[in-house]
């Protein structure tokens, strides 16, 4: 599959957070990151480098990272093992719509 066809606009995510209750958004940023700024609906998950991030089977995987290199990577190895992945192409870096910010006391210590 080419990674064109596996990126999404911004618009084109925006679209699914609106119309679609079967995505699920995980962002692969630190949580100061995400505190400072994260789109609406979406889950703070640790990512590591070669490992597989736990994520439901049966919905479509938004991921999200500070430019696009971490979330594409880990959107080609999820799509290997036949999961319906994609990424915000340009990462949260290209993202010209309203960010939700929390206070960092309540990302809490853990990740998803």
């Amino acid at each position: 599959m080419e990674n064109s066809d596996i990126g999404l606009t911004p618009s084109e995510l925006l679209n699914f957070i609106k119309t679609d209750n079967n995505i699920a958004i995980y962002d692969l940023r630190k949580k100061e990151e995400f505190a400072k700024g994260h789109i609406k609906k979406s889950s703070l998950v640790k990512y590591v480098e070669g490992c597989l991030i736990d994520v439901p089977k049966h919905s479509k995987i938004i991921l999200i990272s500070k430019d696009d290199k971490q979330s594409k990577q880990m959107t080609i190895t999820l799509r290997s093992h036949d999961i319906d992945a994609h990424y915000l192409i340009g990462g949260i870096n290209n993202w010209p719509y309203r960010l939700y910010f929390t206070n960092i006391s309540y990302v809490g210590t853990e990740y998803l």
